[in-house]
């Protein structure tokens, strides 16, 4: 089921730090990598077919969506507590995917909007050639292991000499974190479209169980 866009919500009730949430990045990878190796048997069984397939294709859903969730919930924090303008780094990713030779629509906006008492963040669905959920969660851990070079070495977390200023190192994390959550977007569009598979139906139980934990409103 083709889709326009994915968006995710700024949990109002939460503010954490950069360590919180690569402990939070690392421990949701871990679930979605267990979530996708349970499903890899009935990779090319019709979820409309399978009772199986459909929870376990679900479950990889849920699990790529808390591990978007979690850097989105960051990016938010650093633009709203660090002066840092994502939009602006946003600009530098979309830059970085060109590069790359990443097609996407760029007729759309990709940039943090509010709604309400919301703030939403777009990103791009990439035609890549031969994407799988296992190169993707590979592709997560990539980055994820970038991020902690920004935290640990690069900001002298162990006595090595400090290469960034405290404000580089938040950009860099920040940038980072909108390449993880880019892998996670690109794999729920390719996931709507390989499957029929309808994501704001899970987006929308996504922010349910948010709710239901009292992180947003």
């Amino acid at each position: 089921m083709p889709i326009d866009s994915i968006y995710l919500p700024r949990l109002t009730k939460l503010t954490p730090t950069l360590e919180s949430t690569m402990l939070k990045a690392v421990e949701e990878a871990g679930e979605l990598a267990r979530a996708v190796l349970k499903f890899l048997p009935y990779e090319d069984v019709s979820p409309a077919a399978s009772l199986t397939a459909e929870k376990l294709l679900a479950d990889v859903a849920e699990e790529l969506l808390d591990v978007a969730q979690t850097c989105v919930t960051m990016i938010f924090v650093v633009e709203d507590f660090y002066g840092i303008h994502i939009d602006s780094l946003i600009d530098i990713h979309l830059e970085k995917l060109v590069s790359k030779g990443y097609e996407y629509d760029n007729g759309r906006n990709y940039r943090i909007a509010t709604d309400g008492a919301f703030k939403y963040l777009n990103l791009p669905r990439l035609a890549i050639e031969q994407v799988t959920l296992l190169t993707t969660v590979c592709k997560i851990q990539e980055e994820l292991g970038e991020l902690t070079q920004y935290l640990g070495k690069r900001a002298g977390a162990s006595g090595e000499e400090r290469e960034l200023s405290a404000g580089d190192v938040m950009r860099g994390c920040a940038l980072e974190l909108l390449d993880v959550a880019q892998c996670c977007f690109t794999m729920m569009y390719i996931l709507a479209e390989k499957y029929d598979f309808d994501i704001q139906v899970w987006v929308a139980k996504h922010i349910a169980k948010l709710r239901k934990k009292g992180y947003c409103a």
